[in-house]
């Protein structure tokens, strides 16, 4: 949750900085780090008398006097972005051209060529300078001092250009990945006369990122970010869902057995033939009836088992075994309390039901019974040793309480044997 609020807070603040213009990109030419330089139609054998003025506000005046002698007369102001034509801007970035100025013509309504001159080496030469790319537009200025915003996708390359240099397709379109030069000029019809061009300022606006492609981001973003919540989910549930139904089959597999118990009760003997302890076919009923007349029904479980038994049994023979397990029932016998029930549960494994006594109380008597193991002489003349789990009686199911001690158990089993394990939702060592 801490991760989303702060992809939430991310998110808000990007879609606030975007709006609040955050994203909007400037490049401002300045007239300190560029050339300006006046070119008109004396080249090709025109008349045409002008100049480029730069003024000490900082803006700049083309001036010229059109000729009739040449056909197509005109004045510009070539504008150099840097001292080598190879070494340009990207402009790819930008929608606008901006220019503020002011156009004094003989007649209204005359208009402006722009030139944006792309180099690539593809096609251009630095010994040929129209080779740099013509991508141009007209546009109508104003004879009072404003700004006028031009598109640069409104930008086209000259198709004369594109015939006298045999440029291939793939290179005939617009191109502003490296413009090294502006040319702004008098219109492609300019009318005779006294021609009068100011310009303020010229800029470049755009926007490091759309608003379409920062709704793109953010968007994929928050897929990404609920692809790894629902994962992460989705293998938590797993886990639990694992751990449950292992959990579930053991208690389910206690629960048959002792249905089955329940079941042949009648008919089977109440105690074990070997040991004299009760044996595990009627003691879950008696242990029932006994809880159902305490008023605090706390009871806890001591799953005994002697390790390493079989091994008992193959180096001194089955008779040694018996006559050790009815040592290890008279043990149990002398340990308990008249609520106590010690019960045989099958091979060497011993159960003691404990109604009176609280969890601490069954750890000590399992320590107890443990030590007692280690320093008894038992009749094969060898050290022997047993582990056990502890549990407490939870909700009342006896069968839990089992599933529960056997857990503990099995935990002391791997854990080197010799010792008590207690039951609780993480095992803790007695």
């Amino acid at each position: 949750m801490f991760a989303m609020l702060i992809l939430f807070i991310f998110s808000l603040s990007a879609v606030v900085w975007f709006y609040a213009g955050g994203a909007s990109s400037h490049y401002v030419i300045s007239s300190d780090e560029v050339q300006y330089r006046y070119i008109d139609d004396k080249g090709v054998g025109g008349n045409t008398l002008g100049a480029v003025t730069q003024n000490a506000d900082k803006s700049v005046t083309l001036g010229c006097q059109l000729g009739e002698k040449h056909r197509w007369p005109y004045c510009e102001v070539a504008i150099s972005l840097s001292d080598d034509i190879r070494d340009g801007i990207d402009l790819t970035h930008y929608h606008s051209m901006v220019i503020e100025g002011s156009y004094l013509a003989p007649q209204p309504d005359q208009r402006l060529r722009v030139y944006l001159r792309n180099y690539n080496e593809a096609y251009s030469s630095v010994d040929d300078p129209v080779s740099l790319k013509f991508n141009g537009l007209e546009y109508n200025p104003t004879l009072e001092n404003s700004e006028v915003a031009l598109p640069l996708k409104a930008f086209q390359v000259l198709s004369w250009w594109i015939s006298d240099l045999a440029v291939p397709l793939e290179h005939a379109g617009s191109e502003l990945t490296n413009v090294s030069v502006i040319e702004i000029a008098t219109g492609s019809a300019p009318v005779i006369g006294e021609h009068r061009l100011n310009i303020e300022s010229i800029r470049f606006e755009g926007v490091m990122i759309s608003e379409a492609q920062l709704f793109k981001n953010l968007t994929f973003m928050w897929l990404v970010a609920a692809l790894i919540v629902l994962c992460v989910k989705y293998w938590q549930s797993l886990k639990v869902y694992k751990e449950e139904r292992v959990r579930s089959a053991r208690l389910l597999a206690i629960n048959e057995q002792l249905k089955q118990q329940s079941e042949t009760l009648s008919i089977m003997a109440t105690t074990d033939p070997l040991t004299g302890l009760r044996n595990r076919m009627n003691v879950h009923r008696d242990l029932e009836q006994t809880m159902s007349r305490k008023a605090r029904r706390e009871c806890t479980a001591l799953v005994i088992d002697i390790d390493h038994f079989k091994r008992i049994n193959d180096t001194f023979g089955h008779e040694m075994g018996d006559r050790i397990l009815i040592d290890v029932a008279t043990l149990l016998k002398n340990r308990s309390m008249s609520t106590d029930i010690a019960v045989r549960w099958g091979g060497e494994e011993f159960v003691f039901f404990c109604p009176d006594r609280n969890l601490a109380q069954a750890s000590f008597l399992a320590e107890k019974i443990r030590s007692r193991f280690e320093d008894n002489a038992w009749p094969h003349g060898e050290t022997m040793t047993c582990s056990i789990g502890v549990a407490l009686l939870r909700n009342d199911s006896v069968a839990g309480m089992l599933a529960d001690a056997d857990d503990a158990l099995y935990q002391a089993k791997q854990s080197g044997r010799n010792r008590v394990e207690v039951y609780s939702d993480v095992l803790v060592t007695a």
